[in-house]
């Protein structure tokens, strides 16, 4: 089941984002400036159209129930398109899925820079420690331990806080595994025999940034964690 499961993610294909300006608040802390038709494909169960948004704070699930906000359970979630974009559920995160392969995917994952947010340094014309309790207060609320916001009012707030700075990195997703793309990631894993990945990111023209450059490894990394 879990395979089956697995081969229909790795179908799924990831367009550029619609709101490539748009920058997140502490007061809207969302990765989209609204919530956005999609579809929800769940573990089990028909899948479930809605209004949907990425919360940045732990990268969850959000979706519209009548005029509130409400948080999906990120046990029930097999991944979502949210316009023209497909989030896979990465170990209860919700990473978007940039490049694809019958033996896995590359994905990203965007969440709030909590340590960037409490070293601003007063960037904002007020101290760090004021800045990052404000902020962080806002984004446990939203979706947190106060689920049902109204989404209209708290959209008309999105304005008004400060932006968020992000932490936004790629990982290579195989079955069973999350692996940060980096070399020295990639070379401590089980299986992996460093000389022989050096000679193989060196055939391959691997670019650590670059998705469809990653693609070639995706395999590699799955064929020697079998």
């Amino acid at each position: 089941m879990r395979h089956r499961l697995f081969l229909a993610i790795v179908m799924l294909m990831s367009a550029t984002s619609l709101f490539a300006q748009y920058e997140p608040t502490t007061t809207w802390p969302y990765l989209y400036p609204d919530f956005t038709d999609g579809e929800l494909q769940v573990l089990q169960g028909s899948p479930k159209a809605g209004k949907y948004n990425v919360h940045l704070f732990e990268s969850t699930l959000h979706f519209i129930d009548g005029d509130l906000i409400r948080e999906a359970a990120a046990s029930e979630i097999f991944s979502v398109r949210i316009g023209n974009d497909y989030y896979a559920n990465v170990g209860g995160s919700m990473m978007k899925v940039l490049a694809k392969s019958e033996k896995g995917f590359v994905a990203q994952e965007a969440v709030v820079d909590v340590a960037q947010l409490n070293n601003t340094g007063g960037a904002y014309g007020s101290s760090s420690n004021s800045i990052s309790t404000q902020a962080l207060s806002s984004l446990e609320g939203i979706g947190g331990t106060r689920t049902n916001m109204n989404h209209m009012e708290l959209k008309r707030s999105r304005n008004d806080g400060e932006v968020l700075p992000l932490n936004v990195k790629l990982y290579i997703v195989v079955p069973g595994y999350q692996i940060y793309a980096a070399k020295k990631d990639v070379s401590e894993l089980q299986g992996v025999d460093k000389k022989e990945l050096n000679a193989f990111l060196k055939e391959k023209q691997v670019k650590w940034k670059d998705p469809q450059s990653l693609l070639p490894l995706v395999d590699y990394i799955a064929d020697r964690l079998k």
